[in-house]
């Protein structure tokens, strides 16, 4: 028997295998080009050689089953330093392929939705065979000519068919008790899918009965119900649609996506308005989780921790914070491009207009108005809208507030009522709070001195408004100051000294930002 044969019957059952090819050798490789061995998750058959070599190979061969690793070669030294271990010198190259098994489909249940979910599937590929318990509607003729149709008992049917990784089981019966023996020779089986229709009573009644049975709650957790993927339409040709949609993605090892979404920026965007130091920990976290984002801001922000300011960007044109890059764009065609590039667009958009013809999944009011003034958020701006600190009420104008008063509160996120009233205290550092905070003494225009960053001691010189300096009140680093040029109101905040010195890296996102970040992403991910 060749390693074809074995290939062939390890397929037939319906499990997936991986076939491993030498494809280059040098020096004392221990078998030649050409030389093949099929591998499972639970055996192996031939060889390419036995050994440490053969060994790593079943090792990487595996890990493709698993989807931990990718299909392709894989290079084994045999020197020295080498990564075998191996001294006997050479080189061997091994291409490792993963081979799916036939794609099976079986239909517990011949009405509507089975009788469409037969006919898609067989036009893709898809060897289909279908059971039902009723003579009436076991009837071959009401099928395509390759499905193969039984009349019989759902369980002993389909625990006399071939079954594996690579195969399905969609049950549709018409009954809770058929639908559990479908379901039982499906997981028995061990079928990469298995989905049912039902509604979420019935299936939680079907799942309790296997769970009296003994199947597990990590086996039934394998039941996908509600099944299908979210297409739209409710007729049976639009389910089954959905149902092998999903089988096929589940087959292929697909998420599902739009195949384009990479080029489609818009996909799930979340506006962020406000590009300061705390919503840009909103920024950051958002991007990191995979959304699109876009910050708006007015044309000459005063944002106080420039360095990690997605807002900054609006007078430098671009500014990167933690890895990400925030570039300022004029239009909605430049910010598109921009999303498109990979990075974070900063729109001039005070009150919000422009941002509103994206049509954002998200949008998050960081504008950090305190309650002062109405900013112009409402909760029909997109599907979520979430807003920081006081001002908002959960369930009213939003759909959620994340607390920004520092405590134990600090990051909750509430999907009712309110966050606390701003009380006007910063936050103690050292002891410090108020002494930390630098503010204007008068109105005018604002030209710094020094750097953030830089080191001060208390009555230094931090810069001027019009012609009255402005000092340090006491030692630390400058965390934080508005950028030259700015006309500021007396008593504006322009920056802050953190006592805390050198110990602070002033250029990562603050605690607070990303904590308040967090909670925005529960949000977002609790409401979709």
């Amino acid at each position: 028997m060749t390693v074809f044969d074995d290939l062939s019957d390890l397929l037939d059952s319906g499990d997936p295998a991986a076939l491993l090819t030498v494809v280059g050798k040098s020096g004392s490789a221990p078998r030649d080009v050409g030389t093949r061995m099929v591998v499972t998750p639970e055996e192996t058959r031939g060889t390419i050689g036995g050994g440490v070599v053969e060994g790593l190979a079943i090792d990487d061969a595996r890990d493709v089953l698993a989807g931990d690793a990718n299909p392709g070669v894989r290079t084994y030294e045999l020197e020295p330093g080498g990564n075998t271990g191996m001294v006997c010198g050479g080189e061997m190259d091994v291409f490792v392929d993963r081979v799916q098994g036939r794609s099976r489909l079986y239909v517990a249940g011949a009405g509507h939705i089975g009788r469409e979910l037969a006919a898609i599937a067989t036009r893709v590929g898809y060897e289909v065979t279908v059971v039902d318990d009723r003579a009436d509607y076991a009837d071959s003729d009401a099928f395509p000519d390759d499905v193969e149709v039984h009349h019989g008992d759902y369980g002993e049917v389909l625990s006399g068919r071939p079954m594996g990784a690579d195969s399905a089981v969609a049950v549709a019966t018409r009954s809770g008790t058929f639908d559990g023996d479908a379901i039982a020779a499906g997981l028995d089986g061990n079928a990469g899918y298995v989905g049912l229709v039902a509604s979420d009573t019935k299936a939680d009644r079907v799942l309790s009965g296997l769970a009296d049975e003994g199947y597990s709650r990590r086996d039934l957790a394998r039941v996908r119900s509600p099944v299908g993927l979210d297409l739209g339409g409710g007729g049976p040709g639009d389910i089954a649609l959905a149902i092998l949609s999903e089988i096929h993605a589940v087959r292929h090892g697909a998420d599902a996506r739009p195949a384009g979404a990479d080029r489609l920026p818009l996909e799930d965007l979340a506006v962020v308005r406000g590009g300061g130091d705390l919503g840009s920990g909103v920024v950051y976290r958002l991007y990191r989780a995979g959304y699109s984002v876009l910050v708006t801001e007015v044309e000459r922000p005063t944002v106080v921790r420039r360095g990690v300011a997605f807002g900054a960007a609006m007078y430098g044109g671009e500014v990167t914070v933690e890895g990400v890059t925030g570039r300022r764009v004029t239009d909605l065609d430049a910010a598109v491009a921009a999303l498109t590039d990979g990075d974070v667009p900063v729109l001039a958009d005070p009150d919000g207009e422009a941002a509103a013809d994206f049509d954002p999944a998200v949008v998050v009011d960081a504008i950090m108005a305190k309650g002062k003034r109405d900013t112009g958020t409402r909760r029909d701006d997109a599907d979520i809208v979430v807003g920081l600190g006081p001002g908002f009420e959960a369930g009213v104008d939003v759909d959620a507030v994340v607390e920004t008063d520092r405590g134990h509160e600090l990051g909750r996120v509430f999907y009712e009522g309110t966050a606390s009233a701003y009380d006007g205290e910063p936050g103690e550092r050292e002891g410090y709070t108020y002494e930390r905070v630098v503010r204007a003494p008068a109105a005018g225009r604002w030209e710094t001195a020094v750097d953030i960053g830089s080191i001060v001691s208390a009555g230094d010189t931090l810069g001027a408004v019009g012609d009255e300096p402005v000092t340090a009140e006491i030692d630390g680093l400058v965390r934080g100051l508005v950028h030259d040029g700015i006309d500021i109101a007396e008593g504006a905040k322009l920056g802050d000294v953190d006592p805390r010195g050198d110990s602070v890296d002033h250029t990562k996102i603050s605690d607070k930002a990303l904590c308040l970040g967090g909670g925005v992403l529960e949000a977002v991910l609790h409401l979709r």
